[in-house]
């Protein structure tokens, strides 16, 4: 299998839109079929961003991060994508039951993270392409050596530079400062250590009405959620913000488990227009009473679900579906004890 560090140097990083080597997390891609290649990841046993988390579990985030950059990736190796454009993610859904299951074995749990991840891509989904522009859907089926992950799935378009510029407008780099970061909120109560990694204020829970509110922060300078060239919030910030709201709600709302005992497990995200830098964006979550479980309810007997909403200018800029569980819960749904 052909690796990614022969084919990505510092000079060609804009292929995967990262700017820094250490936030490049495949390792090897080989394509398969026309439509179909195996990419593999390897996840950092340390990590300022993926491994600042109360549970010691995989950080399905990072994940996704791995899909963000397989997909994309292996497009422009094999699939005639423009390797001079950018990708814009229009929506996203993951479902990761074996994070919390018996599918990942006790030695690759606390501090023995796998060694290498497997994600099986089909880019198969191209229902539009035009000069510019280039709409691919992305599915991806996720392995460890000890058992199946789960699946995800991204609709991607991709575009050139100059449609690019013209979609932004006025609001490129150079226009967009950014709001200054808010104070945190502690976080403990989102389930992460340091406060760099935060990207929620003013959290307000009304358990009362099953729903919780709080201000989007943007910590800019943490490079692991924030490269230099980004003139919008990423997708990928919004993602972790709904996490840490579900995290920080889910004990009063839904009676989980708290924060340093939840993960996330699922989630489904549409995003629907540029949450831009230098405007407010309110963050809102109610709890879900559906009980659609998407076939993970028999490994995940304790799961919860929220509705979480992006608004920025008086318009949903951003929205989707979260799944938690407890950690307990589910080790114990896989037959192993937490202390």
């Amino acid at each position: 299998m052909a690796s990614v560090e022969d084919c990505v140097g510092a000079g060609d990083l804009p292929m995967l839109d990262r700017w820094a080597l250490p936030e490049i997390f495949l390792t090897g891609v080989r394509k398969m079929d026309e439509q179909e290649y195996l990419a593999t990841a390897g996840a950092p046993k340390a990590h300022a961003y993926f491994t600042d988390h109360q549970t010691e579990t995989i950080d399905p985030l990072f994940l996704l991060e791995c899909c963000r950059q397989a997909g994309p990736y292996g497009g422009r190796e094999f699939i005639g994508i423009d390797p001079d454009g950018k990708f814009l993610l229009h929506s996203c859904s993951f479902r990761l039951p074996g994070l919390a299951s018996s599918a990942v074995a006790p030695g690759e749990l606390p501090g023995e993270l796998p060694a290498e991840i497997t994600l099986a891509v089909d880019a198969g989904g191209r229902p539009h392409s035009r000069a510019r522009a280039r709409k691919v859907s992305y599915a991806f089926d996720l392995t460890i050596p000890g058992g199946h992950l789960g699946t995800a799935r991204m609709e991607v378009r991709h575009v050139s530079h100059e449609l690019y510029d013209t979609l932004r407008g006025r609001r490129g780099a150079a226009a967009a400062r950014p709001l200054a970061a808010a104070a945190p909120v502690a976080p403990h109560l989102v389930g992460r250590t340091r406060a760099s990694n935060v990207v929620l204020a003013d959290v307000v829970v009304d358990a009362g009405r099953d729903e919780a509110r709080a201000a989007l922060r943007l910590p800019t300078d943490n490079s692991s959620l924030f490269g230099p060239s980004y003139d919008h919030v990423p997708a990928m910030v919004l993602i972790e913000a709904a996490r840490q709201l579900c995290l920080g709600a889910s004990a009063r709302i839904s009676g989980a488990a708290a924060a340093e005992r939840t993960m996330l497990v699922a989630a489904d995200f549409s995003f629907h227009r540029f949450v831009e830098l230098d405007a407010p964006v309110a963050v809102r979550l109610a709890a879900d009473t559906r009980a659609d479980g998407h076939g993970m309810t028999a490994a995940l007997p304790e799961l919860h679900s929220y509705r979480v909403e992006f608004e920025q200018g008086g318009e949903i800029a951003a929205a989707g579906r979260t799944w938690t569980t407890s950690v307990r819960t589910a080790a114990l749904a896989g037959g192993r004890e937490m202390p």
